[in-house]
């Protein structure tokens, strides 16, 4: 009988996980997404990024914890900050390193969203300064689905050179 409670509890306290949907074309939707961003920061006279595969795999990570676990925040419910997933998907040393998500319900195709979410980003100062940093080198995106909700992350790191005594 107290096994058979303690599942109970056990199944009641575990939060539900709802399945990703497929995202097609996940590469063409990184370049796309590199695009836009190297367009702004051309027009601001900044030099473009170039897509990491740790940015590239901290921001999918987000974006896939996002939808399958339905929040929308910088930090996981696991307490882990943009930071801790660059770290965790073999990122190294930075000198900084920011996050912009977003999300939307009822979205047009991925492909379409990626240029309304750019534009949600411009429009607002803080997302806008992590796109056109100075400092940033490199860029990351993920973007994943999960009960008709899109979720996309953009990932910026400016590396830092290992210091060595």
């Amino acid at each position: 009988m107290l096994l058979l409670l303690l599942l109970l509890f056990a199944a009641c306290a575990a939060p539900r996980q709802r399945p990703l949907e497929t995202v097609d074309n996940l590469e063409g939707l990184r370049q796309r997404a590199l695009v836009l961003v190297n367009a702004e920061r051309a027009r601001e006279g900044l030099p473009g990024l170039r897509l990491a595969e740790p940015l590239n795999a901290a921001a999918q990570a987000h974006a896939e914890d996002m939808a399958r676990r339905d929040y929308y925040a910088h930090r996981s419910h696991d307490g882990q900050d943009v930071a801790d997933r660059y770290r965790a998907a073999g990122g190294g040393l930075w000198e900084i390193i920011a996050e912009n998500i977003s999300s939307c319900i009822a979205c047009r195709t991925a492909s379409e969203q990626i240029v309304e979410f750019h534009a949600g980003w411009l429009r607002s100062p803080g997302h806008r300064r992590n796109i056109l940093d100075p400092r940033v080198r490199s860029f990351g995106f993920g973007i994943a689905s999960a009960e008709g909700r899109l979720y996309a992350v953009q990932t910026f790191v400016g590396e830092r050179a290992e210091i060595r005594p």
